[in-house]
């Protein structure tokens, strides 16, 4: 690690794991707060400031120069850039957050195979199969509602259902630590929710049930990643 990162690593650091924690749950609040009341000026510190509480909490509870830890530290860090674009109105901002947030399962998916998540599919292959097949019934039964947006959706769910599934392997393969197995099952209701919001359904407290299960999803993702990597080394 270079020298500026191990400074930056050696003052977060002074903050305690459990603190980053709780103020991830005081944020949250906040954020849900401000999606009932429609508070969009607080949503811009609120809701991006969710996944860099969670990047503090993995960074001061794990040793450094683990590839796994990076990859989905990174990826928190694209989903914090695509939590910004998403209270952009329009549709080019939607593609662009949607765009983000592929690149950062991409990056999730990459940060559980390094800690062996494919090996799981060679036994539990009905994990995969049950979300691709849920996948696919769902782009059939909503296709022609999504219009232009119905090929980018159908890439990105893939991608989303592709880390739902290499989540709940990584427990599976490392013999416990189901967290992020729920997490990733989370973030597929959270965008279920949100896609049928863009294809035209107009579910009751729908931007509260998105951004919950979206933050717990995140929460549940990093908490069990980080249970499958070393610890700091004690002082």
């Amino acid at each position: 690690m270079s020298p500026p990162l191990l400074l930056i690593r050696s003052q977060m650091a002074r903050v305690r794991a459990r603190t980053w924690l709780l103020a991830f749950a005081a944020v949250l609040a906040v954020e849900l707060t401000a999606v009932v009341l429609d508070l969009d000026a607080v949503r811009w510190a609120s809701k991006t400031l969710l996944t860099l509480l969670l990047l503090g909490y993995l960074v001061v509870s794990v040793a450094p120069g683990q590839t796994p830890a990076r990859l989905f530290g990174l990826g928190l860090l694209f989903a914090c850039a695509a939590d910004a674009a998403l209270l952009v109105e329009g549709t080019a901002a939607f593609l662009v957050g949607m765009g983000l947030f592929g690149v950062m399962q991409v990056l999730y998916i990459a940060a559980f195979a390094k800690l062996g998540a494919l090996r799981a599919f060679r036994t539990r292959y009905l994990v995969p199969v049950c979300y691709l097949a849920f996948w696919a019934g769902l782009m059939i039964a909503l296709w022609s509602r999504l219009g232009s947006l119905a090929a980018p959706v159908a890439v990105y769910s893939l991608l989303l259902v592709g880390m739902a599934a290499f989540a709940a392997a990584l427990g599976i393969a490392r013999g416990g630590g189901h967290l992020a197995g729920v997490g990733g099952a989370l973030f597929v209701v959270s965008d279920l929710v949100l896609g049928l919001g863009v294809a035209g359904f107009d579910l009751p407290l729908a931007g509260l049930a998105v951004m919950s299960t979206y933050a717990i999803a995140q929460l549940l993702l990093t908490i069990g990643i980080r249970g499958h990597l070393d610890a700091p080394a004690a002082h």
